[in-house]
């Protein structure tokens, strides 16, 4: 063989050698442009923010949009750095991302400042932050989920575990200036389901509760206690004075279903998530969707204190009990929402003790006004 078909032989090799990785690039960026790209940012990463992710991949799952193979995801930890975190958005609009989603706050409101021209949505914020960003933003296309109160879902859910409920007292403390707009806002949403609010006075300051607790109906009234309206209530003194006369006890938040409330509907970061990856799915399959309003997150775990069921005596529907949430008694937590058993901050008095009662309401007038 000739030195120079031997030269030309050598180079046709490394010519072919060249050729196969670059069509084999070219082929992987093909598919990498048919592919929706998703990019997920958080300032931190911590348990809150791995359920938010999780229930946000099982939801996109669920859509058909699978890691690897109908979606590409990538989440990025900016690591407690704010400089880091408008890098990471900038990237990922330089790598021309679908969309881009952030979480909590400081993400969000970098993300929010970027001039973007994706889809950005936010999930783990809260109202006031909503608001802000509804008023001052750079990004065009944002949407997203606002933690806030659901007094329709938690209304609901009263009347599903008690199907004869007319009336829910909710506690107010009248030594202090009650929360007016959240009152307004649970009676409108009661006044839709045929429920009726009824504010029952207590005096933290004197320990004791109207006497008009002594007057409800088992088999038509409730108590709610919410923490919007009442967060620093006597609640073991409030659960004791109602179950002297059986009333049921419902809670807006898991801490006092613990210290002895029947149950409680609430959010959960697994279960917001799942209701940002709902929200991205639409937004691939239909792009318009990211110029949805900011969306309430969907209070979708239930807490039962299993140990007041069966002290009261109540049976949980069966359609409750299926859904996901948390039996406490101790028993194992269904779903994926990272939880520790709570303490309770202080013991509840002996249910023999009858607490004090004897506030003037419209049911009940004071000794004084015999006299």
């Amino acid at each position: 063989m000739s030195a120079h078909r031997l030269r030309s032989l050598v180079l046709a090799v490394i010519a072919v050698l060249i050729s196969v990785p670059a069509s084999v690039t070219a082929s992987q960026a093909a598919d990498d442009d048919a592919v929706p790209f998703v990019a997920v940012t958080a300032i931190v990463r911590d348990a809150s923010i791995d359920a938010l992710y999780t229930g946000m991949t099982d939801a996109l799952r669920e859509a058909g949009y699978r890691d690897g193979d109908t979606v590409r995801l990538r989440f990025e930890n900016a690591q407690a750095d704010a400089a880091r975190a408008a890098d990471l958005i900038r990237t990922f609009s330089r790598e021309r991302a679908d969309i881009i989603v952030a979480f909590t706050v400081p993400s969000v409101r970098i993300a929010a400042n970027e001039r973007l021209r994706v889809p950005l949505v936010i999930g783990g914020i809260g109202p006031a932050i909503a608001n802000e960003l509804r008023r001052d933003r750079n990004a065009r296309l944002l949407t997203g989920i606002v933690d806030a109160d659901r007094y329709d879902t938690q209304l609901a859910f009263i009347r599903e575990v008690a199907p004869t409920v007319r009336t829910v007292a909710i506690p107010v403390n009248i030594d202090r200036p009650s929360n007016d707009e959240a009152i307004r806002l649970m009676t409108a949403n009661a006044r839709s389901i045929d429920l009726t609010i009824e504010q029952l006075p207590v005096s933290v300051d004197k320990e004791v509760i109207a006497a008009t607790i002594e007057t409800y109906s088992p088999d038509d009234t409730v108590i709610f206690l919410d923490k919007r309206i009442f967060p620093d209530a006597p609640v073991e003194r409030i659960i004791a004075a109602a179950e002297v006369s059986n009333l049921l006890v419902f809670a807006s938040d898991e801490d006092t279903v613990v210290r002895g409330a029947l149950a409680a509907i609430v959010t959960d970061p697994y279960g917001t998530g799942r209701q940002i990856g709902r929200l991205v799915a639409r937004i691939l399959k239909k792009p318009s969707i990211a110029r949805t309003p900011l969306q309430l997150a969907e209070p979708s775990y239930i807490v039962i204190n299993q140990d007041t069921a069966a002290r009261i005596g109540i049976e949980i529907p069966g359609a409750v009990l299926a859904r996901r949430g948390r039996i406490i008694g101790w028993a194992d937590t269904s779903g994926p929402r990272p939880r520790g058993k709570p303490i309770a901050p202080e013991p509840p008095p002996p249910l023999s003790a009858k607490p004090k009662t004897g506030i003037a309401s419209p049911r009940s007038k004071s000794p004084d006004q015999d006299r």
